[in-house]
């Protein structure tokens, strides 16, 4: 092993190389140009076609390069027990973005067999590389191909090919290559992760409070793992320090998708693990997708950067309140909530939870529902009468007012039994279609779906204030028109086998609707417009392969807040209230969180 060399060394390093490099490029004004680079290749004559070696340069003065058949060949001295950056054959001047997947190709041969190691790095401090790969050569040429997330930005990148500490050979090189690659959204970290919690949603029957919350502990781990490792974008909660210890055989960079995957892993195993929850396997199946570019050594810094983003996401949750379990006293008056399908009140402390942007669960609390003053002034009052008329014609079982198509987006929009993701899981499910239709990468994913996953969060916080916090917590419709007319009327929404169901907390203001109202802040804001066409899907068991087609975010939040109306389950005002209060939730969070 080389002896380690401090960064004063380094620095005069690279300043030689940097050196060599200039003299190279001065020699190439008086010798022919070298080959452009091909479509999408940031490596210059890369295959040596044109007879030059220009630009490519060496360190040491008895490693000498010659053009040969249209092939690089590099004679190397013999440098044993030296250390492997002492002879370095390179090629400056190349820019690579942060989580930027690529693709580095080369083909190589050597006159005797012999190790070689090649590197994508920065030119200066740290000298970190986004790719370190060691490959065996022997006299038949053969390709080699390496595949990465840049976990850094450099416009002046380096890659180096490095012959030291070996004995004397003559190496031969030739169609060498560095392309940026397409996104390909099957082996994104995030959008990987967040699979994985949609099936724990169908695994486990969780109410929409506490699923927002722990996807946005999860999705802020994400953010900040990756911010830390790339260093773009502000974090949510922590911006892990990453140092870079070792020599220049071994400046080691922490892997994106290694700390990615681990704040996953640890969050969810930490959420979801005491209810029989393992991700073991997922986390296999994750490791299994990483590109073939990353080394043990950085997979390892990735584990340590992806661990403390998920230790502070998680430590800064511990007591939010979201176990507070006083149970909830009914009001006990014509107008207030009451169980409904024999179920006790749900979440009823909810909206005392400290929120993850918003000041408070109240900071856009709405009004009461029609402007009433109490229980009694509601029930007084013709919008009150008038809405739940709506709901009586349009929302009952047996409704002859109901449209197929009314009927359609009420079951598309519901996931409201066990088995299904569930309303924040719908709203991410749309989020990744959006994402993958628009080619997103690694780290818009992140901060993307860490925008949601905190707006959804607060929507639910702000949402549950609403219900329970205020003077009015509403009764349901079937509850209102049993008071009216007795017990006969039934809302459209039902279990998987078909019995009426009514989820258990008070209607003002829906839940859904929030929730969608938040969304659809978030993207609009994110991508900077509205006018997003997608196809959007379900998991509700009613609404099996629909698909709807949305033209923009605010038609789909809107189209969610109706669909309560015609389930049966919601008032007007209901969905109304929910869409404002979750635009504001949506719109504080992206104005306050997560700034690029």
């Amino acid at each position: 092993m080389s002896p380690p060399i401090n960064a004063r060394q380094l620095r005069r390093l690279l300043s030689a190389v940097l050196a060599v490099a200039l003299a190279s490029t001065l020699t190439a004004l008086v010798r022919p140009a070298p080959a452009a680079a091909a479509a999408g290749n940031l490596i210059l004559n890369g295959t040596f076609d044109n007879g030059s070696t220009q630009p490519w340069w060496t360190r040491l003065a008895s490693t000498s390069t010659t053009v040969n058949a249209g092939q690089l060949r590099v004679r190397t001295s013999a440098t044993v027990g030296r250390p492997v950056w002492e002879d370095l054959v390179g090629h400056f001047e190349f820019g690579v973005t942060a989580a930027q997947p690529y693709r580095l190709q080369f083909d190589a041969a050597a006159d005797v067999s012999r190790s070689l190691r090649v590197s994508v790095s920065r030119a200066d401090t740290p000298f970190t590389s986004a790719v370190d790969q060691s490959v065996t050569l022997t006299s038949s040429l053969r390709r080699f191909s390496f595949d990465f997330a840049s976990p850094f930005g450099d416009p002046k990148a380096v890659l180096l090919f490095h012959f030291g500490g070996q004995a004397a050979s003559t190496v031969r090189l030739d169609n060498i290559s560095l392309a940026p690659l397409a996104v390909n959204p099957a082996t994104d970290p995030i959008l990987y992760w967040n699979g994985v919690l949609l099936a724990t949603y169908k695994a486990l029957d969780l109410p929409p409070t506490s699923s927002s919350r722990e996807a946005a502990i999860l999705h802020a781990a994400m953010h900040d793992a990756a911010v830390s490792v790339t260093g773009v974008g502000n974090p949510y909660r922590v911006r892990v320090p990453v140092s870079y210890p070792g020599t220049m055989d071994n400046v080691v960079a922490p892997s994106l998708h290694a700390a990615i995957d681990r704040a996953a892993y640890d969050v969810l195993t930490a959420l979801y693990g005491g209810q029989g929850q393992s991700y073991s396997q997922a986390l296999a199946a994750a490791v299994a997708r990483r590109p073939s570019g990353v080394n043990d050594a950085e997979e390892a810094r990735g584990d340590t950067v992806g661990a403390a983003a998920a230790a502070a996401n998680l430590q800064a949750r511990a007591n939010d309140g979201s176990d507070k379990d006083t149970p909830y006293q009914l009001d006990g008056v014509p107008g207030s909530w009451r169980p409904t399908n024999g179920k006790a009140a749900v979440s009823p402390n909810w909206g005392l939870v400290t929120p993850f942007a918003l000041t408070s669960g109240q900071q856009f609390r709405p009004g009461l529902p029609a402007g009433a003053a109490g229980y009694d002034d509601l029930l007084g009052k013709e919008e009150y009468d008038t809405q739940v008329q709506e709901i009586r014609d349009y929302g009952g079982r047996t409704s002859a007012l109901r449209t197929a198509d009314q009927t359609q987006i009420a079951f598309f929009w519901a996931n409201d039994v066990g088995g299904t993701y569930k309303p924040p899981g719908q709203l991410f499910s749309h989020t990744r279609i959006v994402s993958e239709q628009r080619q997103l990468g690694i780290l818009a994913n992140a901060r993307l779906f860490g925008l949601v996953a905190l707006a959804l969060a607060d929507a639910a916080i702000a949402a549950w204030d609403a219900k329970y916090q205020t003077p009015i917590d509403l009764w349901r419709p079937v509850t209102a028109i049993e008071a009216m007319e007795g017990p006969g009327w039934q809302p459209l929404s039902q279990t998987r086998e078909g019995v009426p169901y009514t989820p258990a907390f008070p209607a003002y203001i829906s839940g859904h609707a929030t929730f969608a109202g938040a969304w659809s802040a978030v993207m609009k804001r994110f991508f900077g417009t509205d006018a997003i066409a997608f196809d959007a899907t379900t998991d509700d068991p009613h609404a099996v392969d629909v698909i709807r087609h949305m033209t923009g975010f605010d038609h789909a939040a809107e189209e969610n807040a109706l669909s309560r109306i015609y389930l049966g389950v919601h008032y007007r005002f209901d969905a109304d209230a929910g869409l404002a209060t979750g635009r504001s939730v949506g719109a504080y969070v992206f104005a306050n969180r997560l700034r690029p």
